[in-house]
C-alpha cells in the first residue's frame, strides 16, 4: 500500500511542478508581449498615417506583412510564438497596427493567429 501512496504523491508532485512551470513561462511571455505592445503604442498614436507608419517600421528594419481584417487594413509585426498542444498547433503572436478606411491607425493590439482541432 505504501507503495501506491508513494507514486501518487510522486505523480502529484510531477503533475505541479509541471502547471507551476507552465504558468511562469506564460506570465513571462504575456509580460514580453506587453512590452512590445507598449513600445508600439508609444512610438505610434492613434490616428498616424499608414504611410507615416510604414515610414517608422521601414526605417527600424522591423519585418511586418500587410494583411486585411473585415475590410480593415492591417499590419502585423511577428512578437513570438505560443507553445503548441495535443490540441493545438503552435500559434503566432503579432502586434497588429490596425488602420481604418481613411488609413488612420484606429488600434494597437496583440493579436494571436493559430489552429486547434
Amino acid at each position: 500500500m505504501s507503495k501506491a501512496v508513494a507514486v501518487v504523491f510522486l505523480a502529484a508532485a510531477v503533475g505541479l511542478a509541471w502547471f507551476a512551470y507552465s504558468k511562469v513561462t506564460e506570465a513571462r511571455r504575456e509580460s514580453a508581449y506587453r512590452e512590445a505592445l507598449a513600445a508600439y503604442q508609444r512610438d505610434l498614436r492613434l490616428g498616424t498615417y499608414r504611410a507615416e507608419g510604414q515610414k517608422y517600421l521601414d526605417s527600424r528594419q522591423i519585418d511586418y506583412r500587410a494583411v486585411s481584417y473585415g475590410g480593415s487594413d492591417t499590419y502585423e509585426i511577428k512578437i513570438g510564438e505560443e507553445p503548441g498542444s495535443l490540441v493545438c498547433e503552435a500559434w503566432t503572436v503579432y502586434v497588429a497596427l490596425e488602420f481604418d478606411p481613411a488609413e488612420k491607425l484606429r488600434e494597437v493590439h496583440v493579436r494571436k493567429s493559430g489552429t486547434c482541432l
